[in-house]
Formats: C-alpha cells, structure tokens, sequence
C-alpha cells in the first residue's frame, strides 16, 4: 500500500495523534503546529480555506472538521496522486471522521482516543482501490492439504503444506460436501469468512478422482474488499490453468494467484468531467432499479443506442461497480470480434443493428438486462431501493463526493456478502435461522440482502446447497 500519514490536530495546533507513529515526534509537532498557523493565517486574511501546500519532500492537504484539523502527508517522489485521487481521499477522510468528532471538546480528546479515531479512518482509506498494491494477494499465506474423504462424516489428509490448526474451519466445513461431485473437472476458487480464526480464505479446490487438493491463501480482513474485488479474474485464471494441457502442482497455482495483477475498477479511469448522476437518471428513466441491480450484482447488462450516450450511461453507471472487476466494452460495433467477448458477464454497449444481428444469431444471453436507449424500452426483472434512494440524495452532488458515498454503501454490501459466506460453516439448519436473522435484523432492505446474497454464492458455490 502506499504510504500515507494522518495526523489529528486541534483547530490551535496541538497534536493529538498521528498514524503511523512518528518517530521524531517534537519535529511532528512543531511541524503540526506551524501548519495549523498557516491555516488560520489564510483564513483571518485571504478569507479562504488552505486546502494543500508543499515543503521539502511532501505534500500536506488538510480536512477541517469541526475543531479539529486532520493533515495528510505523502512523499514526493513515492505519492502521487492525481486531484481526484485526492478528492476522494478527503471525502473519505471526512465520512469516516466527521461522525467520531461530532460534538467532541478539542481539550478533553484524549491521545488514546485520537489515535483509535485515526486508525478507524486510516482502515477506511485503505479500502479506495487507489491504495493497493500491484499483486494485493502477495502477502498471503499459502497453505496445502491433500485429501481423501473416507466416510460421510471425514477426510483424511495424506499430505500438508502449512498447519493444519490454521485450515481448521474450512476442512470442516468441506466435510459436509462431495468435492468430487461438485467441481469435478476443472479448478474451482471459493472466497469466504472465517469467523473463528478472524481472517479470511481462498480455497482453490482441485477434485481428481478419489483424492481432491485444496489450496488455501489465508489473508487478513484488511484484504477481504480487494479479494471480493478481484475474485472474477482469479476465477478466470482458474479457468484457463483448467484448460491448459500442463498440468501445475497447487502450490505453482497458489503463487500464480498470489501474483495476480490487480487492474482497479472502470470507475477509477473514468473522465467524470461531463457526468452526473442526474445524466443516468435523466437517460434511463424511472426504470433505473431494474439497471442498478444487474450492474451491482456482478450480471450483464447491455446499453443500445448511439456510441457517446452509450459511454455516458456506461461511464456513470460504474460508480455502482465499484466492488467488483468486471468486464465493461463501451462499443461492441462490428470492428470487435464477438467470438472474443464474454456477453455472459459484464456491461456492454452497442448499436441498434449490432444488437439485433447478436440477438438474431443467438449471441446474447436470455437473462441480460436491455436497455434500449433508442426507443426506451428496458428488459429487466429484478428491481431494488436502496440504491436508488440513495441515487436521489446525491444527484445534485459533485460526482467524486457522491462516488466515495455510494463506495461506503457497497462496501457495506461486500461485508454482509462475507458475513453469509461464512454460513457454509454450519449446518443447513443454522445457516436457515442465521438467513433470517439476517433479513429481520439488519437494517437492512430485503433487495439489499438479496443482492449480498446473490454476490456472496458467486464467491462461494457451495452455498447453493443450504440456500
């Protein structure tokens, strides 16, 4: 991850704390101090918020909360992110701390306390897709068991790789499944919860007849949202391992996975200059649920009409994308060969005679989502409100403030999707009342649960069995 510090300061100077530590800390205040001074320094004269400066190897930006002052440092020449890399970093700094400083007195806060609030704010930042790394699975610890399920109630494991102790959860839960019987034939990955030993799990199955091995990558919960993010393009490298006629030992397979570039999301290279979300709502309709569903939960969905609006909707509809790496081609014309894309998963827009050509030829899937810019017409039947309502709260808001919102909304949804793939751990009795609990306890939307659900069996299939 990129380096970065946060340092809380009262509105007069005084620092509170600072994440990661700082080891010259009389320097780090003097520094603090002298920044606060140039901030009310700009405001009693130029009458004006000081919203960045520069000296020596860094970059300082500020975020006033109530009476308190969160500076941000990066170093020159290892940070640099872009105006609106930046712009979300604040307004994520701003979600994250404005609730925790709310009617807080700036000389009763104590050091303790500052410090959690930072590190509360520091995990949230960490979650922008900006942050991670290259190959974010790198750090993962590789774990192997070579398996053989004797009996309906247990395996026996003939050959290990790492402590079986640390795979204790999942080799239970496989107990209650035939492997062999359900991803006979090609690799298969499943992404879930581990509430006992609090981290999270890959398991890369591998059925060959009567032995199956499991590959496992156990990361931190740090991790859980760019996994959840990536796990299509592990899936389809799985696949493609699948295909190839060499066949690679598991652990060959686990440091391939480990490996596995991170791309980011659409949203992150989108031009939003010419955006907003009152465009989608204005271009789409009041059919805009039967389109934000598909689009958050990882189905196609396909846009017709003319090539700049088509890119519009689909530019602005990846703000709801941001959870998951998908495939999106702004233009499917008759230059792009059609053998080559995956119209099964994924956004896609494209010309009225393509469509029809596609949909005549039987190219396009029966469940995508159609929407027909042309003539108005949309085909879709899965429809949700928690979003949309969200939608119209922030129409009016500058598109990168609005982003980091409804980023926070959809993180919320990846979490309660691993929540329920941990229900995979227990019976289908438990996992039936913990459904429930679910549904009536949450807070949540009945839509907003469906979608979790939907995207947590995409992560982990053995779910289809308790559901």
């Amino acid at each position: 991850m990129r380096s970065l510090q946060l340092s809380l300061v009262t509105s007069s100077g005084i620092l509170l704390a600072s994440k990661p530590e700082i080891l010259t800390e009389m320097q780090h205040i003097l520094a603090s101090s002298l920044i606060s001074a140039i901030i009310t320094f700009a405001k009693e004269v130029h009458r004006q918020e000081l919203q960045s400066i520069s000296y020596h190897d860094k970059n300082i930006s500020f975020v006033q909360i109530y009476e308190f002052i969160i500076i941000i440092e990066t170093k020159v020449e290892e940070t640099l992110f872009s105006d609106r890399q930046l712009a979300q970093i604040i307004e994520q700094i701003r979600i994250s701390a404005e609730p925790l400083l709310s009617k807080r007195d700036p000389d009763l806060l104590s050091e303790g306390e500052a410090a959690l609030i930072l590190e509360h704010t520091l995990h949230d930042i960490s979650n922008l897709p900006l942050f991670f790394a290259k190959n974010p699975l790198i750090s993962s610890e590789p774990l192997l068991f070579s398996l053989v399920k004797f009996d309906e109630t247990d395996i026996e494991i003939i050959e290990t790789v790492g402590k079986k102790e640390d795979a204790n959860e999942i080799l239970d839960m496989l107990t209650k499944y035939n492997l062999n019987a359900e991803f006979e034939g090609e690799l298969s990955g499943i992404l879930l919860l581990t509430p006992e030993k609090k981290n999270s799990a890959l398991v890369i199955v591998d059925a060959q007849g009567p032995q199956t091995v499991l590959g496992i990558l156990i990361f931190p919960r740090e991790l859980d949202y760019i996994a959840f993010r990536i796990f299509p393009l592990i899936q389809d490298k799985l696949k493609i391992i699948s295909e190839q006629d060499n066949q690679l030992e598991m652990l060959e397979i686990l440091d391939l996975i480990q490996n596995i570039e991170d791309p980011g999301n659409h949203f992150s290279t989108v031009d939003i200059e010419d955006l907003s979300l009152s465009f989608l709502k204005n271009a789409i309709g009041n059919k805009l649920d039967t389109i934000l569903y598909p689009v958050i939960t990882e189905e196609n969905v396909i846009i017709v009409g003319d090539k700049l609006t088509s890119r519009m909707v689909i530019d602005t509809l990846s703000i709801f994308n941001q959870h998951i790496t998908l495939d999106i081609i702004q233009w499917v014309d008759e230059k792009i060969d059609v053998n080559e894309v995956n119209l099964d998963k994924g956004i896609f827009g494209m010309p009225l005679n393509q469509f029809k050509k596609l949909s005549s030829t039987g190219k396009i899937p029966d469940k995508t989502t159609i929407v027909n810019l042309i003539d108005g017409e949309i085909k879709g039947n899965k429809e949700g409100t928690h979003f949309i309502t969200l939608l119209d709260k922030l129409k009016d808001q500058d598109l990168d403030k609005a982003s980091v919102v409804i980023f926070n909304e959809l993180r919320k949804l990846v979490s309660m999707a691993y929540i329920i793939t941990s229900f995979s751990l227990y019976d289908k009795e438990q996992s039936e009342m913990l459904f429930r609990n679910l549904f009536q306890h949450s807070g949540f939307p009945a839509s907003f649960v469906n979608k979790a659900t939907e995207l947590a069996l995409k992560r982990n299939p053995l779910l289809t069995k308790i559901v």
